[in-house]
């Protein structure tokens, strides 16, 4: 497989950059990765062409910066690496080179106030593994690869003479040059198998829907002991019927009846470590605003957190949230056993 096949294989152009090149192998893997097609070897040997390619590029790319590193030592290297590069001829280098391991997304929902207040957690990934029986080759005990006989372990098809035609990649080897002469029984050649592993994740406190927690070396394993790929977890928090975010703050509406607003008294609030008592005023309105300081979300060390606000609204009692209720229906019973033991003169 060529540069040149390469970035055909990615479709890119050979101008681009290589971040744009990294976008558009992750956005390919993503769409062939063998979890969304565990029964498609097509789209298997599909994933790891795309890997592969990738992988070549990046390595083309670092060899050109290598040697616009050393211009003041010119030279010419006739290596089978150059022939390949430029002009499609294989050297005799071994198609099944070692690759990085596929990315992976885990998306996790958390609750409103785990969010606010910071959480740990474990989660289940299914991610791929090597299959450990042919150690990743896809080859069954004692087998090996066998020369491609559509394209003769050239890697493409040609259509014409020449020394320097170009042709297309071959669909039975995807350019690889070899096919696997017999299978593993374990893996059916794919050479890696799907499971599961367990991570322990720390949520930081005040953290944001749709924040991305990144685990470096939690991805699919790398062929022939290339690096590890890496884990993504989206975080996705959950709504409150209570409580809105706003920033660092969150904001919360009590409903309070006319009697009571009007009389003022002891008003007990929930928060997220409790409840806090209120003391009403006398004739308070719909809009009267109280603050909790350090009762919102945390913003980052050394910082102080949000303060949790509270809005009265004027209503009726059947109008009521049921925590108020039954809050309210509390505070008017201990009031009326307060009154009843004060003796008047």
């Amino acid at each position: 497989m060529t540069v040149r096949d390469c970035y055909i294989i990615l479709g890119v152009s050979p101008n681009t950059t290589m971040e744009e090149v990294r976008r558009r192998y992750r956005a390919l893997a993503r769409q062939y990765h063998p979890d969304h097609h565990p029964d498609d070897p097509e789209a298997v040997a599909q994933f790891r062409q795309l890997a592969e390619a990738y992988e070549t590029i990046q390595q083309c790319l670092s060899r050109a910066r290598a040697a616009s590193q050393n211009l003041h030592r010119p030279k010419f290297s006739g290596t089978a690496e150059f022939y390949e590069d430029f002009f499609g001829i294989s050297g005799g280098r071994s198609p099944w080179w070692q690759s990085t391991g596929a990315d992976f997304r885990y998306d996790l929902q958390i609750s409103f106030a785990a969010a606010l207040r910071g959480t740990q957690t474990v989660i289940r990934v299914e991610r791929t593994f090597n299959c450990q029986p042919c150690r990743g080759t896809g080859l069954a005990p004692k087998a090996g690869y066998a020369t491609c006989p559509q394209c003769q372990g050239r890697g493409r098809r040609y259509g014409g003479p020449g020394l320097l035609r170009f042709g297309l990649v071959c669909h039975r080897c995807r350019g690889r040059g070899q096919i696997i002469a017999q299978a593993c029984d374990h893996c059916h050649g794919q050479g890696s198998t799907i499971g599961k592993r367990e991570y322990r994740l720390r949520i930081p406190p005040g953290i944001v829907d749709g924040t991305r927690l990144r685990l470096d070396g939690a991805g699919g394993e790398g062929f022939r002991n290339g690096p590890p790929g890496n884990l993504e977890v989206v975080i996705h928090v959950a709504s409150d019927d209570f409580f809105t975010r706003i920033g660092n703050d969150i904001h919360c509406r009590v409903k309070v009846s006319s009697a009571e607003a009007a009389r003022g008294g002891c008003l007990l609030v929930p928060t997220l470590d409790g409840y806090r008592t209120v003391q009403l005023p006398q004739g308070t309105q719909t809009g009267w605003v109280c603050r909790f300081p350090g009762a919102g979300a945390a913003a980052g060390p050394g910082l102080p957190a949000g303060d949790q606000v509270m809005e009265i609204v004027v209503t009726t009692a059947n109008d009521f949230y049921p925590i108020q209720r039954e809050l309210l229906e509390e505070v008017y019973r201990l009031g009326s056993q307060t009154q009843a033991g004060v003796s008047h003169e």
